[in-house]
């Protein structure tokens, strides 16, 4: 660290050079010279001069962490050993159980200090808060094992890293543009305005707990975290797909796609659906997108009902919906759902809600352009709180983490396919 200090510290001192060069050459500038380029040099001076000294206090401040910290500089050692927690541990290590008697017992806490060493070593970016603790990484896979709804929307959104600070993520957006025409020569250029706004994107808190007697903590073979916090873990990624379709922003959730003002419709109403009756509507949805996006959508999200009925009507000759390789049909599919529906992919998703419409057995279909809709999202972190309940013998077990989710881009980007056409369907 001390070589890149000394580095960043040389880095500084050679741009002050450079930016009072560029202020000594604006003060002795001839007549007849360009002063427009001499100040731009000297902005750019300016400019790299204060990256530089970001960087210095950067390092810096690292350095202090470092000799604030030195249990993590020599205790720890990180190899490419096998991980501190894994489901084979041969001693059966539990890392909540670990968490619960680290500040007691010396090798719990050297365990945990070697994990998070570990978990920071890897390419993911990873922080904690509150004397949290990062979850080993195949605790997070045992997770898919568990049988919740899970995050097939989630999943699919583009994955963009939240940022460090603040509870409100703001993101400019243009409301009227520049103009453009064609210019009869001598006569004035288009000229429109541009005008623009800003949207809140606002983080929100995705948690859960569970309190644990402690007899199950420490005698449960095999370790109890396994089981707690692959529930944990799913629950609360079936609560965020959940709130990706359907939250409300007034409940603290996210805005879901079907909430967001001014999206796309289209109405499918009948009393005696076919798929072939719906598919103009299908249709209807992805040229709405289209005009008023001007950019092509990139999914459909059904319910998993939804898509089994789809997929088993029959036109008069042919299936609508037909594996790979066969040239007649709207799309393709398989394992019992559609594939895809005039070329955009199907996400089949349970969080999708069923008692919609005046019959209260209606779901909904959405076609989106996931590629307007980032999905902000922190690490996932775990708390242990071992004196809440300690005079009955218990401890509480959290898991939680922050994400932003930016449905409100582009309204347009998403259309929204409801009616009595999609009641409750007859196989």
């Amino acid at each position: 660290m001390e070589t890149k200090i000394t580095e960043a510290r040389k880095a500084l001192e050679d741009a002050e050079l450079r930016m009072q060069s560029a202020a000594d050459s604006i003060e002795l500038a001839e007549e007849g010279a360009d002063l427009a380029a001499l100040e731009a040099e000297f902005d750019g001076a300016v400019s790299e001069v204060e990256a530089r000294k970001s960087a210095v206090t950067r390092y810096e401040k690292v350095a202090e962490a470092r000799k604030a910290a030195p249990a993590l500089s020599t205790d720890v050692r990180v190899t490419k050993e096998e991980p501190t927690y894994r489901p084979d541990s041969p001693d059966q290590r539990s890392f909540l159980y670990d968490i619960v008697h680290h500040r007691t017992d010396a090798e719990a806490a050297k365990r945990l200090m070697r994990h998070d060493a570990e978990m920071r070593n890897t390419d993911t970016t990873i922080t904690t808060s509150g004397g949290g603790f990062i979850p080993p990484v195949y605790l997070a896979e045992y997770a898919v094992e568990v049988a919740r709804a899970g995050r097939p929307f989630a999943s699919v959104l583009p994955s963009v890293p939240l940022p460090d600070a603040g509870m409100v993520v703001t993101l400019p957006r243009m409301l009227t543009g520049a103009s453009e025409a064609a210019q009869v020569e001598g006569a004035a250029v288009s000229e429109t305005d541009v005008t623009s706004d800003q949207i809140s994107v606002y983080v929100r808190t995705i948690a859960g707990q569970q309190d644990v007697s402690l007899q199950l903590l420490e005698r449960s073979n095999p370790a109890f975290d396994q089981i707690i916090f692959r529930d944990l873990a799913l629950a609360h990624a079936t609560e965020l797909d959940r709130e990706c379709i359907r939250g409300a922003a007034a409940s603290s959730e996210h805005v879901g796609i079907r909430n967001v003002s001014s999206i796309n419709t289209v109405t499918y109403t009948d009393g005696s659906p076919t798929a072939a009756e719906l598919m103009p509507k299908l249709f209807d949805a992805v040229q709405k997108v289209l005009s008023n996006r001007y950019l092509p959508p990139t999914h459909w999200v059904m319910h998993p009902r939804r898509a089994a009925w789809l997929a088993s009507n029959l036109s008069s000759t042919f299936p609508l919906f037909q594996q790979g390789g066969f040239y007649r049909g709207v799309g393709e599919q398989d394992g019992g759902v559609p594939l895809s529906i005039a070329g955009y992919p199907v996400v089949v998703d349970a969080n999708i809600g069923t008692t919609y419409g005046s019959g209260t057995d209606e779901d909904e279909i959405y076609l989106v352009r996931a590629d307007d809709m980032p999905l902000m999202e922190g690490p996932m972190v775990t708390r242990v709180m071992d004196q809440v309940l300690s005079g009955t013998l218990e401890v509480r077990l959290q898991l939680f983490n922050y994400s932003a989710f930016a449905s409100e881009r582009y309204a347009k980007g998403i259309a929204k396919i409801s009616g009595s056409g999609l009641a409750s369907p007859s196989f």
